[in-house]
Parts: C-alpha cells; structure tokens; sequence
C-alpha cells in the first residue's frame, strides 16, 4: 500500500513539474483517526520549490483526493494525513486468500545468491546461549532472503586452529595427568567446567588406545587437541539442530589454510602494495590505519609461516566471493566491533565492493531467573548453554522468539519463567493460540462454508465494517512492507512485533465480533477475514522459522 501511495505521489511531483531536495517519509500517524498514512514530502519540498510548505501540501492532498483512491488531509507545520480507499483494502484481503502460502513473496533478489554465517561458535566449548543468539537472528535472516527471491547458502565458519585451540589440548592434557595422580595444577588460562572433563572422558573411550602408545607432551597434547576439537564440533552439530538448523557448509580455518587461499589473499594485498613488514610480521596497511593502532591488522606473524585469525577470515570471504557468491552476511557478537572496519577495508582492497560485505553485530545475552540475572563467563566454565535453556523447559519456538524479537543491537535478559508460561503473558503463546484459535473456527464450519468463504467476492467483504474488522482488514495488508523493510537493514525483530500486532487485531476481533452465531450460522465475510488472518500469521512465523500450530 505504501509503495503504491508512494508511485502516487511521485506522479503528481511530476506533473507539476516539481523537484524533490530530499527524500521524503511515508509514515502510520499516530492516532488511526488520523489516517492510514502520514507523508512529510510536502516539507522535503519546501527547500527546492521555495514554496510554504503548507500550501505545498494542501495542493498535493488535492490532487490526491482528486485520484478517486485517496482522503487527504494537511496539518501543520505540512504534513499529509492520507486515507486509501477501504475497497483497495478488501481487495488485498483477497489477494491474501487466494495467493495463501505465496502472499508477501517477492523476487527482489531477482536469484542473487547469499552466504549467510551465523552462530560459527568457538569450537572449544558448547553453544552457550551468548552465540546461540545469532542462531534464530541468522536463520530468519536466510528465510526472509529466501522469501525474497535470493539463493541462501547458510554457512557455519569453524575457527579450528590457532591459540585457542593449544590451549583446549593443553586442558585435555591436564586431566589426563589428573587421571594419572600426578597432581597437576591447571593453567589460569585453561577452559574450565565439567564439559571439558567430559570431553576427555569420550576421548578416552573412544580413542583410548591411541593415546595409550603416545609418549612426547607435545605429541600428546596435539593428540588431545584434534579429538577434542572432533567432539565438540560434533556436539556443536547437535546443540545448533535442537533449534532445526541445517547449515549448507561447515568451512574449516585449518582446511582454508591448509588450501593455500590465505596466502594466496597476502600475496594480492602484497602485489597491491597494501602489506608492511614490521618487526618482522607482514601487516594489513590500512589507509584508515596509518599509524598501526589496530595490533589485529597483522596478517603472518613474525615467524613469517603462523597465519593469523585475520589472514584466515579474508581467505574465508574471497574464497565465497571467487566462487561467485553476490552478497555475504556476517553474524557476529558484539566482541568482533574491532575486526569490522579492518575487514571492510581488506576486502575493498581486495576488490570486492563494499556492499557486497553485511556485518551484524549481536549484543550478549543474560539468563534471568528468580534469583537475579546469572553471570556467565566461558573461561570459568559457568555459562549457561543452549540445552540448559531448552532442558529448563523452553520451547525452541519460544527461544526463537524471544531472541528474534529484541534488536540484535540490544542486550537481552533472558526470561526463562516467561519463556515457559502457557498464558497470554507469553507473546508467543499469545501469537500462537490465535493461529490454533482461527484452525479452531475453520473445523467447526462445515467444508462447504469454508470453500465459499474463501471463494468470498469483494462485495461480500464490504460488508466488513466494524472498527474491529476494518483494522484487522489493514493491519494484514501491511505484510509485504513489512517484509521488504526488514529485507533493507535486517531490524528481523519487525516480524515477531508484527505477528504480535496481528494476534491483538484478531483478538480484539473475535471478542467483539461472532464468526458463528449461536444457531451455527457462519458469517462468510468475517470466516474470510480469519482465513486471511491465519494466512498472514504462518507466513510471518514461517520466516521466523516458528510453527503455526493447528491445536493447543
């Protein structure tokens, strides 16, 4: 409806010949009484035309209203309070029934194809509920671009190598001289908590024999440090297919290094002249950069053969890139705001335009219970992980919607007493029991009235005039633009909010307003009006990869 108003009026600029100095905004004003839409173009005009804003708008609302489509109305200091005509409504409820599953779909991805990394957890622990965050954030992210008409590669990115992984063999180590009675004091920097003992258990178990016949630390260590990369990775697999994730693609650091991409990636910035030997370690030289603040911009360390974690991840993209990937979306927590600038910079450099590269960043998540919030630290081995959450009770769908529905720029405290309750209270339970509700009402009618109301003529619908109705029929029109407002900045929490919205307009609907009277008799219009509701409803959940369920 929005672009359609939107087509409108920049038909009318044109035919009085006037110029736009600035965008201008069509907005939902405030108070409905207002009208469907507000737009201030009248006051991005202004500037341009050298005009009073107002009589500005006064002329434009005129040739709205002389449309035949539209109610116009001006208010000061220029605004334009817009009404579309309710038939143009009826007429997307229609379309809503008759399209079904199809509603809201586009092709503005016209088959660009994307690569989407989310979650990609450190794999020397388990998904804690921290990272579990970009899970449900990634995987609408996918669905919504899938939804709009791009190829989704969902890609998992393992950081299999490097310090991080030492020190996990180095902590395998100490609980097998543990085991030995060889009283060994651990590392301050070892992981802790009883998931790294148990991972030396299974290793034990599994490949206990091998472990047997070795004899040097170090081979030991780098033994314990392979296998136990092996079963978290494995349990990782698991914990991100409790939440029905699929990846498409695991990508190993040691494998990308190992392919020879990396050097590969150093040799262009080389030829490029973007490299600087330092101290002997060649460096990123960064235009944004030029004193050599940022110490992550280091590429080879000084040894001239260890790669860096940096040199990797630039491998990682050119690599999608090259093989012929449009677009690559990065999920990352918040902890990576310092690698963000240094790898837009890098790929440019590389060559590959800068809105090709989409970085999200994700705030941390906290666990609130009825003692407070609880504080979480990897390293000591007190997080709180994703199974934890799922074994307390929540349900994936209601995790799903109370990490999706908060602005990933936004730190959350996770309920878990809310997360759980079957009550209105819990907007997903809420948002739910008004789809089960609506299947509820379609089996009560006999299959022949449910046929005609879907096969329902506009005439028919017009009959849908009470307030409950009317903002029920327009708040479901608003689909599509919500979808292709998220597609622009990827703000995946206006799906949830929506879905919510719609619930309430429902509601409020069905409490006033009889689909079924007392003697049984369906009242068509409104059993179309739920039909379409129940439409809009699985399509909002299905991008945010929730279920619609038929029965509560």
């Amino acid at each position: 409806m929005k672009d359609k108003l939107r087509t409108t009026i920049l038909n009318i600029l044109n035919k009085m010949k006037l110029v736009l100095g600035a965008s201008f905004d069509i907005s939902t004003p405030p108070d409905p009484k207002l009208g469907d839409f507000s737009t201030n173009v009248a006051m991005a005009l202004a500037g341009t035309a050298k005009a009073d804003p107002m009589k500005l708008a006064e002329k434009i609302a005129q040739k709205l209203r002389e449309s035949g489509e539209y109610k116009a109305s001006v208010a000061k200091p220029g605004f334009i309070n817009i009404t579309l005509d309710y038939q143009n409504y009826l007429e997307e409820l229609k379309r809503i029934i008759n399209k079904n599953k199809k509603y809201g779909k586009s092709e503005i991805g016209n088959g660009k194809t994307v690569s989407i990394d989310f979650v990609s957890a450190n794999p020397t622990g388990p998904v804690h509920i921290g990272n579990a965050r970009g899970g449900p954030v990634g995987e609408a992210i996918a669905n919504l671009l899938e939804w709009s008409g791009y190829k989704v590669s969902r890609d998992f990115y393992l950081n299999d190598t490097g310090v991080q992984t030492r020190r996990l063999g180095e902590t395998l180590y100490f609980y097998l001289e543990k085991e030995l009675g060889l009283d060994p004091i651990i590392a301050e920097d070892a992981y802790k908590g009883e998931y790294i003992e148990e991972v030396y258990q299974k290793i034990k178990k599994k490949y206990g024999k091998e472990l047997e016949k070795l004899r040097e630390k170090e081979e030991i260590i780098e033994f314990l440090r392979t296998k136990g990369l092996e079963v978290l990775i494995e349990r990782i697999k698991k914990e991100v297919g409790l939440l029905d994730i699929k990846y498409d693609n695991w990508y190993s650091q040691t494998k990308i290094q190992a392919s020879g991409k990396t050097d590969e990636v150093i040799s262009k910035l080389e030829e490029q002249g973007m490299t600087v030997k330092r101290e002997g370690a060649t460096w990123y030289k960064n235009p944004n950069d030029p004193d050599f603040e940022d110490k992550e911009s280091v590429l080879k360390k000084s040894d001239d053969e260890t790669l860096t974690y940096f040199a990797d991840d630039l491998a990682f993209h050119a690599m999608r890139f090259d093989k012929g990937v449009d677009i690559i979306i990065d999920l990352w927590g918040s902890n990576h705001h310092g690698h963000v600038p240094r790898m837009k910079s890098a790929l440019t450099a590389l060559g590959y335009a800068e809105e090709r590269e989409r970085i999200i960043l994700y705030q941390f998540v906290r666990v609130k219970e009825e003692g407070g919030l609880i504080k979480m630290s990897k390293r000591e081995g007190n997080f709180v992980t994703l199974e934890d959450v799922l074994k307390a009770g929540v349900e994936p769908d209601a995790f799903k919607y109370f990490i999706i529905s908060q602005n990933p720029n936004s730190p959350i405290d996770f309920d878990i007493k809310l997360a759980i309750e079957r009550s209105d209270k819990n907007p997903i339970f809420y948002i739910q029991y008004a789809h089960a509700r609506i299947a509820s009402i379609i089996r009560k009618c006999k299959a022949k009235e449910a046929k005609r109301a879907g096969e329902i003529k506009i005439a028919e619908l017009e009959k849908l005039k009470k307030p409950e109705e009317a903002a029920l029929v327009k708040g479901l029109a608003e689909f599509p633009e919500i979808c292709e407002e998220t597609l622009k900045d990827f703000q995946i929490q206006l799906l949830p909010h929506y879905a919510y919205k719609i619930a309430t307009l429902f509601h409020n609907f069905y409490t006033k307003c009889r689909v079924i009277d007392e003697k049984e008799k369906v009242n068509s219009p409104r059993l179309a009006l739920c039909i379409a509701t129940k439409i809009i409803i699985a399509n909002t959940l299905a991008i945010c990869d929730i279920s619609a369920p038929e029965k509560m």
